[in-house]
């Protein structure tokens, strides 16, 4: 097994399809299959089911993709440190992102970290929430960016701000319609949730918003990211409950709506590793604080005002 052959494989569990798993990585889709193939003799075990029209991971599959991911994310974290040294860099610091962070967050807080700490050097992953867990406790990642409260008595955890959540819809479609929408209308409508394995505290919080309220959704579609609902929602497949903050990065064909009864929100926060706080995590949390609260100043119909901000 090597580092190519973790990347490759990771390409098709993203892509669940292997001419664009090889359009992906950019290597004909023969030799991609074979390396999957030989990847599978050497564990002993098939990674993928293969029908005619769909490619599904197997168990084992499903094992693998966490531990290919932090390996890669491992050695990107490595050869980061030593390119930043080599060009004299003062310190360096890794930092995980879900994905709305990197594209609404994230910019403007690195240009005040900049400031702060202006020759350090920064390497950002996108990384899932549990994915960032992980990774601070395995010392990849430094710094966290994730919705929800982190149970974890390894992981400190600091609440930047708590944001409203919005229903995404088809731009165009029977659901994109002026006004808010009553919780019981959307629990008819077909939804694309995340699942509940894979960011825990973010998918209960969706939908306990429907137990709370002793409804029951019509679940179409589950997905393991925010930007894959966000796809699907805009390919007419479902609508999607989102945090407000989506809104910032304005994916083409969706459309946003405000939930009617209530004002429910998820929160946001910084993590790091309770025994293993980095030099430049004093900064980092410094600028994360200043450009959060100036998001919320500046955007607040997306945000939850009645927090500890």
């Amino acid at each position: 097994m090597n580092m190519r052959q973790l990347q490759y494989f990771l390409a098709v569990a993203h892509e669940l399809n292997f001419t664009r798993a090889s359009e992906r990585v950019n290597i004909a889709q023969p030799a991609l299959s074979q390396q999957i193939i030989a990847l599978e003799d050497e564990l002993g075990t098939p990674l993928f089911t293969r029908e005619k029209r769909k490619v599904l991971l197997t168990p084992a599959g499903e094992i693998l993709v966490e531990h290919a991911q932090r390996v890669l994310n491992t050695a990107t974290a490595a050869i980061a440190a030593v390119r930043a040294a080599q060009r004299g860099a003062a310190a360096h610091l890794n930092v995980g992102a879900i994905y709305s962070a990197i594209y609404s967050f994230l910019p403007n807080t690195l240009r005040i970290f900049k400031n702060y700490a202006p020759n350090a050097e920064v390497s950002l992953q996108e990384m899932t929430i549990s994915q960032q867990i992980a990774g601070l406790k395995e010392g990849t990642i430094e710094v966290g960016l994730l919705r929800g409260h982190v149970y974890d008595r390894d992981i400190v955890s600091e609440l930047l701000y708590r944001e409203l959540l919005v229903v995404a819809v088809p731009v165009g479609s029977e659901y994109d319609q002026p006004g808010a929408v009553e919780l019981k209308d959307l629990s008819q409508w077909p939804l694309i949730a995340v699942a509940r394995g894979s960011a825990r505290g973010y998918a209960d919080r969706i939908l306990d918003i429907f137990e709370d309220e002793q409804l029951k959704p019509r679940i179409a579609k589950e997905v393991y990211d925010m930007h894959t609902s966000a796809c699907l929602v805009a390919a007419g497949m479902g609508v999607a409950v989102v945090p407000a903050i989506m809104q910032m990065m304005q994916p083409h064909g969706v459309a946003y709506r405000a939930l009617a009864a209530e004002t429910p929100s998820v929160s946001f926060s910084m993590a790091w590793h309770k025994d293993t706080a980095p030099p430049l995590l004093e900064p980092f949390r410094n600028a994360a604080r200043q450009n959060a609260v100036a998001l919320m100043e500046s955007h607040p119909h997306l945000f939850l005002h009645n927090s500890n901000h």
